[in-house]
């Protein structure tokens, strides 16, 4: 996911039909920059649960949004 984020075509589309809080804008590019939980925590002012609750929903966004472009791909063969 990171890796694929980091090309910024895929991390335009993806959150331009996302919807992203600001804090999970802000976490997402933490994560790309690869920072670590804590400093993640420490920089936004929240718990490192939350952080950590925040990546898995950014996770799972992700993966919808990845189903969504395949189920896209897939209507347009068909």
């Amino acid at each position: 996911m990171i890796e694929k984020l980091k090309i910024k075509a895929i991390y335009d589309d993806f959150v331009s039909k996302v919807k992203l809080n600001e804090e999970q804008k802000r976490i997402l590019n933490m994560m790309l920059n690869r920072d670590k939980i804590v400093k993640m925590s420490l920089e936004i002012g929240v718990s490192e649960r939350t952080i950590k609750y925040e990546i898995k929903k950014i996770k799972n966004l992700y993966n919808n949004y990845l189903q969504m472009e395949i189920t896209k791909m897939i209507s347009l063969i068909n």
